[in-house]
């Protein structure tokens, strides 16, 4: 199975967008970011990204962080976060140099 940055993925009845870079192929735990229902709750602004997936809200929430092994997840086909790239890497920078 092919896993690459950016792809939505589902474990453990979750749905995580895929954070490690794909050039790191031969690990068996991969660094995730939960995807959350969109609620009405604030946003932290940076660190939880708006995003949409088959026409419904959601959000990443990078204070949501974890590794997750690599035979526990499912890929979702054809569902990618390549076009909010920029957002997410943007609240990593945020996330690891501080506030």
């Amino acid at each position: 199975m092919s896993f690459q940055q950016f792809s939505v993925c589902e474990a453990y009845g979750q749905k995580f967008v895929i954070l490690t870079n794909t050039i790191f192929n031969e690990i068996d735990s991969i660094l995730v970011a939960t995807i959350q229902a969109y609620s009405q709750e604030t946003f932290i602004k940076g660190l939880q990204v708006p995003i949409m997936i088959d026409e419904e809200p959601y959000y990443v929430d990078l204070l949501d962080i974890a590794t997750v092994s690599k035979e526990q997840m499912k890929v979702i086909p054809n569902s990618n976060l390549q076009f909010y790239r920029a957002e997410i890497k943007s609240g990593l920078d945020l996330l690891i140099d501080g506030f």
